[in-house]
Order: C-alpha cells, then structure tokens, then sequence
C-alpha cells in the first residue's frame, strides 16, 4: 500500500497490518479495525446503492455511537463529503440546514420530525461487499463541511479537505505524542471540529478510541483508566463538571494518563497551575484553533509553566504571524490578529464566496482573535475584534474583565458587553451570575478599581440566570445585549 495522505487510507494500512487491534469502544461493546472496516464498507456500498456519487454530500445525524465512526469514515472512502451535525440541531434549523446542503442522501432517528424525507440511521443495511469502490480520495478534495455557529448565531460551513484534516491529525500527534499503544477516552461530541478530531488521530494511527457521552459520569473515565486508558480529551468546563462531581477523587486516576488535550475555550492560568501540580507526570496540553485551521497554536502546562497566561506556541509544520490591519506584522508587545497559514487551513466555506473572501487573505488565513507576541516567543490572546469595547478612544477587551470578575467568590459566570449610549457612547455593561450574595454597583467599583484602570471598569452591573453560550462555547455577548434592549423597550 502507498503512503497514506488522508484519514481514510491510514485507517484503511492499519486494518492491514494490525487488523485485530481493538479500533472503538462504546458503552459495552467494541470494534476491532477489521470490524469497523467491514462496517465502513457496507455503509459505502449503501450510499453508492442509493446513488451517491464522488463529491455528493451525505448529512447525518451526529449522535456518539458505534455507527458513528463507521458512517464517517464510509463517506470518505466513496469520495463524498461527511456532513455531521449536532443531535442537539432544532428541527427548523435541520430543515434549513438540508436545504443549505442539498446532500445526496440523509440519516436521521426514526422519531426525527422533518420536512425533508431521510434513511432511517437504526436500520440494517445490506453487508454485501461485490467488489471495488472508489479509490482513495486525493488531499484538495473536499472530506468534511463542519458547520459553526458564531457568537452572533450564524451558521457557517466550514470546508475541509482530505489534506487539511490528515494534516490537523499529523500535527496533533507530533506535538502530543500520541503512539498507536493509546487508549483514549473521548467524552465530546463528534460532530464538533476537537472531538471528531481526535477521532481522527486514533484512527489513523491504530490507537483505540473510547466513546463517551459528556462529562456527567465521570466513574466510567475512572474505570475506563483502570483498564488501561492512555489518554483523555477534554473542554475547560468538562473539566469543572468531573471536580464539582468527584471532588479530588479524580486526580489519582487522571495521574495514571499519559497525556491529557483541552480545547475549544479558555482556561483561567489558575486552573492550569492547579492542574500542572496534581498531575506531575501527565503530559498536560492545550490547543487554541477554529474549526477552519484546526489546532495550530499549543502549550504545555509543565514546559510552560512561566507563561500559562498565553495560548503557547505555533503548532508542528503551521506558520502563524500576529498583523495589523493591513496584513503587515506587528513588533513584539504590539497588538494585532492572529493570522494562520499551513495544510490546515480551510479552503473557504460553503457557498459563501464573500465570507471566503473576507478571511482568507493573500495566502493566510484571518481568525479574527486579537493577542500580542511575547518576547519568549509565546502568544498572548487578548479578545475577539467583533468583541472590542471602544470606550473614549481606547480599546477594552472583556475577557480581561471577566477574568477578573470571575476571581471573586461570589461570581459563578459573567459576561462583559458594549451597550449604546446617546450621550457617552459605548458604555461597559457586566451581567453577573452569582449566589445568594449580590453586590451593589458601587462594590463592584471599588472592588474592580484595584486592578483595572477606570476607563474598563463596568458602568452598570446586572445579575442574571445565565449566560448563554453557543455549542462551542463562546459567550453570546450580542444575545445579552438584544435581551436587555427588548426588556427596556418593553418598559
């Protein structure tokens, strides 16, 4: 067999050379990669039965199971594009989302309520294999459309080619270390860029993907590592469920991994500290990406001990460069936006050639993510560039005044936002969710004015239920806003 240059065909050299190594586990049962091969191209020789074509779309429900795997990886080996969604998606949004679409074929629950007619997911599929399907894709083909909702709720899909995903994996493991011995627990959901990632790494290499649903049984992680788990990912907030839940029972069990990879959203560098002392020998790495250029910034909690404050350092084989306006690089300490370049990175969305347009510049890829270079070399976020609060000129980041919010003991979750003013302009306005014990305004402006300088200092605070998040999550700031705009119009 050649060399592998996509997901499917190193999945495909594993199956021949290791084919009884066990490939998934979910709940009480298990694949070996022969197993989940054989699955793989039965559901290939579906599609291709139900008229599938190279390069059609096949939507599909993104539900963690054992079909999961074996549907994804089917839509690859025919040459079409997977197309996973949240389980979680309203049936309005889905409906919309096929007509967005317009996939060759869809697979849904039975119980699903739609407009549009689908394959039912539960059903037996036909096993027999009568010969050779497509060759393997080749790397500018697209193999993925992730679909992203932003902060203000737009839906984007993303494109992803069979090299952008191999080359996300191939970074991923040479940063972390991942060997084919691995045994790795993934609670997050498939359908999202981090989780399907890291099903894709285990994958490819021969490792053994553990599935798991969330975070709220954390005893089966436990038992998982007393059968010889290797490795764990996880989100910041996963993290906060297992502690609330377990205590410190978790630290001798999570001490026994190997590694452990956190994404999708900030960690305060308090947590990480915390972390880093009670797993001394567990590689601890986090990565900062999008779903459009993957993980390309990572850290180490140990190695980078003296700069957990930053995101840490471009990944393996990606150039990232911090740049002002007009795409020119800023100098150390100088704030500017984080701009990705490398195999990584999307070749635009779909059908959308102006939003295309607006991020991928003269060969590099725009985040929109402001932060500043370190003179170590480290990279240093600062805020979103939609996020920026313009007060008299100078400009406030809320994450710097989240943090230090959230710092105090009665804060559970805020979130800090621009709101208009006829008179001053933009004014800063805190929504705090708290305990029993709620502050007055003037508290909190004495409490902040040791830390902050005025000008980023809250005008107004307001205690609310919650903050509302999107599912990859990021604080819906322009939700709180419109919120509040409807209740004072309203009154």
């Amino acid at each position: 067999m050649s060399t592998p240059n996509s997901i499917i065909h190193s999945f495909f050299q594993v199956v021949e050379e290791n084919p009884n190594k066990t490939a998934i586990i979910w709940k009480d049962y298990s694949l070996s990669y022969t197993q989940l091969a054989y699955w793989v191209e039965a559901y290939g020789y579906f599609f291709t039965a139900k008229g599938v074509k190279r390069g059609d779309r096949i939507l599909f429900h993104g539900q963690t199971s054992l079909r999961f795997p074996a549907i994804y990886l089917a839509c690859h080996r025919i040459g079409a594009i997977a197309v996973p969604v949240d389980a979680r998606m309203a049936p309005a949004e889905l409906n919309e989302l096929f007509i967005q679409i317009e996939p060759a074929i869809a697979l849904f629950p039975g119980s699903l309520e739609t407009s549009f007619a689908f394959e039912e997911l539960d059903q037996d599929i036909d096993t027999h294999q009568p010969g050779e399907i497509n060759p393997f894709p080749q790397g500018n083909e697209i193999a993925d459309i992730l679909f992203t909702t932003g902060t203000t709720g737009s839906q984007k899909g993303v494109q992803l080619t069979h090299e952008n995903i191999f080359a996300g994996a191939v970074n991923s493991n040479e940063f972390i270390g991942n060997t084919p011995h691995d045994k790795e627990i993934i609670p997050l959901s498939l359908h999202h860029a981090f989780g399907l990632r890291r099903l894709r790494v285990n994958l490819m290499m021969g490792a053994t993907a553990i599935l798991e649903e969330g975070f709220m049984f954390p005893q089966r992680f436990f038992d998982h590592i007393s059968d010889g788990a290797t490795g764990l990912c996880m989100v910041p907030t996963g993290y906060q469920v297992v502690k609330k839940l377990m205590k410190d029972r978790y630290i001798p069990y999570f001490q026994k991994l190997n590694y452990i990879e956190f994404g999708s959203m900030p960690m305060p560098a308090e947590q990480k500290r915390e972390l880093a002392e009670q797993l001394p020998s567990t590689r601890i790495c986090m990565h900062y990406g999008l779903t459009e250029v993957a993980a390309n910034i990572f850290t180490e909690f140990h190695d980078d001990a003296a700069h957990l404050d930053t995101l840490g350092k471009p990944a393996p084989n990606v150039d990232v460069a911090i740049v002002d306006a007009s795409m020119s690089p800023v100098s150390v300490g100088e704030l500017g936006e984080i701009t990705v370049r490398g195999s990584i990175q999307t070749p635009g969305y779909w059908n959308d050639q102006e939003r295309s347009q607006q991020v991928l510049v003269n060969g590099w890829f725009r985040t929109g993510d402001l932060a500043i270079l370190t003179p170590s070399g480290h990279i240093q976020l600062k805020g979103r560039n939609d996020d920026v609060i313009n007060i008299g000129g100078k400009k406030v980041f809320p994450q710097e005044i989240e943090r230090h919010l959230m710092s105090h003991p009665t804060v559970q979750d805020c979130a800090c936002c621009a709101m208009a003013n006829e008179l001053l302009g933009e004014q800063i306005q805190a929504f705090i969710v708290s305990n029993d014990i709620k502050l007055s305004t003037q508290e909190w402006v004495n409490i902040l004015r040791e830390s902050l300088d005025s000008y980023k200092i809250p005008t107004q605070f307001e205690y609310v239920g919650s903050i509302p998040y999107t599912n990859t999550g990021k604080k819906k700031r322009e939700a709180l806003v419109n919120e509040r705009a409807h209740k004072k119009a309203i009154n």
